[in-house]
């Protein structure tokens, strides 16, 4: 039996990671519909790509640039500076269509003068694109100190145009939902995906990129454009990055060079998890879609729980990521290893491949267990009796704000129909109280203000994306009604954990709010 395993991994080796991240993301996302009613609404599933549009334009270039066993750290640069240069340059009344030929120029043009450095300079990827990513990221400060907002129409069309899917409007017509949707960079993320599934399999420059991948010094001996290919792949990866930087500015409706922090280390999780061997010369483009599927699902999956940190996202990449390393090793030491072994070299090999797929069966386990036991333990035990949702508290939320207060938040619904009411203090004082009870917790001045910035600034608090999108909480979902006043400008918006339009980076703004809110003891 294990024999046959061992040969059938051997003729296979190549598309195993690509299938396993395949299913992982179908059976993640199976498990979830089984214990979240709403994950069985088709716009949650939509949802998945449209929030995660510009993550699979940049995993695409970023893609080729592993096969080509290089590493490029300038995406997130590249992304924030291409959404303040397209903000700056709107604000200036600049032709729309002038600005997104401009900024993919200057992506291009980034690309290709790192590519340079690296390949006649021969300075290693890792540090030519991390002095990319830096001199981006300054280049947006030299720009603009702080967020500039979007209000050009032909942008605000690109960014909020909502594409319905054949065959789905009239099935939901029948059962009375709104009609499923997507959004444009959805689309160009899928027609960029398959310019480069065919450049990648179909042209010369595809087979260059992996012949120099797997080995560049035997593809300069076949008189291969070594040099010419790489400069094209990091040029790519440039346009990539700022098509990314321009679906985030759509996302957003702002530019800021505090966007996208760690955006790089996202799209690189995506790639390699997407079967992608960071050795180079190994992986599909498409295997990079499931990679970003499986990312996305991810934070679905922790929205609809309702009770975990956005950080839970990195923890379960990070995991996987650590698996698939180990998966590729396991399948790369098979690869470069001799034909006739010794015994004990095949046993040894052996034992590595059913420790890999060990941990891979294994995590699945943990998923299909450890996945309902959170949302049925995140906030006790499920109540016999149906309880009653209360209404937001939005009079005592605007008492708050005129008390003082620079954000009031209700949080309402979930398992147990909680009603919690906080208040946040420019100096420091946090409050809460759930009706019965009241409690106090101090934090530092500095720590509130830093709060402020990332909601209002990095979050973009103050944008059109982020908007009301409420509808009755199911049975594990919370409810939330947050208004945050900074400088006299205040805005309320309120959500529900895996609302099929929630903003993501609303619940971004509730997981960094959430720290600082002292615990208040359930009402009895």
């Amino acid at each position: 039996m294990m024999q046959r395993l061992s040969t059938f991994i051997s003729n296979n080796r190549k598309i195993i990671p690509m299938t396993t991240t395949a299913v992982l993301a179908v059976a993640a996302y199976l498990i979830g519909m089984a214990y979240f009613e709403g994950l069985r609404n088709p716009q949650v599933f939509l949802n998945v790509f449209r929030n995660t549009s510009y993550i699979l334009i940049s995993a695409i270039g970023m893609t080729f640039v592993i096969l080509s066993k290089g590493i490029d750290l300038s995406v997130s640069g590249v992304v924030a500076l291409t959404t303040v240069v397209s903000a700056a340059l709107l604000r200036d009344d600049w032709n729309p269509w002038a600005v997104i030929l401009l900024v993919l120029l200057i992506g291009m043009s980034l690309g290709l003068v790192m590519g340079c450095f690296i390949v006649y300079l021969k300075v290693q990827p890792f540090i030519a694109t991390l002095a990319g990513m830096w001199f981006a990221r300054g280049m947006c400060f030299f720009i603009s100190d702080n967020a500039i907002a979007i209000d050009n129409s032909t942008f605000k069309i690109l960014g909020q145009t909502q594409l319905l899917i054949p065959g789905l409007k009239e099935l939901a017509d029948k059962a009375g939902t709104p009609a499923p949707y997507i959004s444009i960079p959805v689309v160009v993320g899928f027609v960029l995906l398959a310019a480069a599934f065919y450049m990648a399999h179909y042209t010369r420059f595809g087979r260059n990129v992996y012949a120099i991948g797997g080995n560049q010094q035997s593809a300069r001996l076949m008189g291969l454009p070594v040099n010419r290919t790489l400069l094209m792949v990091y040029t790519f990866n440039g346009f990539c990055s700022a098509m990314a930087g321009l679906a985030f500015a759509l996302f957003v409706s702002s530019g800021h060079g505090l966007y996208a922090p760690g955006f790089e280390m996202d799209v690189i999780a995506s790639v390699v998890i997407g079967g992608t061997l960071l050795s180079g010369g190994s992986g599909y483009i498409l295997g990079t879609l499931f990679g970003v599927m499986v990312l996305g699902i991810t934070q679905v999956l922790i929205q609809f729980i309702g009770s975990l940190s956005s950080w839970w996202t990195k923890i379960v990449i990070g995991v996987l990521m650590l698996a698939f390393i180990g998966v590729q090793a396991v399948l790369a030491n098979r690869k470069t290893g001799e034909k006739a072994l010794d015994p004990q070299a095949a046993r040894l090999r052996r034992q590595r491949l059913a420790v890999g797929l060990g941990t891979a069966v294994v995590l699945v386990v943990l998923a299909i267990i450890f996945v309902p036991k959170l949302s049925s333990s995140s906030a006790g035990n499920t109540p016999e009796a149906e309880c009653v949702v209360v209404p937001f508290r939005k009079e005592d939320a605007a008492a708050l704000i005129a008390d003082g207060a620079v954000i009031a938040y209700n949080r309402i619904a979930g398992p147990n129909c909680v009603d919690e009411m906080y208040a946040i203090y420019p100096d420091g004082r946090v409050t809460g109280d759930n009706a019965v009870s009241q409690v106090k917790k101090q934090v530092t001045s500095a720590e509130v203000e830093l709060l402020m910035a990332t909601i209002s600034d990095e979050y973009g608090w103050y944008t059109n994306e982020i908007r009301d999108t409420y509808h009755h909480p199911c049975r594990q979902c919370y409810a939330h009604y947050l208004i945050v006043n900074r400088n006299g400008q205040e805005k309320g918006v309120t959500a529900v954990d895996g609302g099929v339009n929630m903003p993501p980076n609303y619940g971004f703004s509730l997981s960094i709010i959430r720290p600082l809110l002292p615990v208040i003891n359930p009402a009895p």
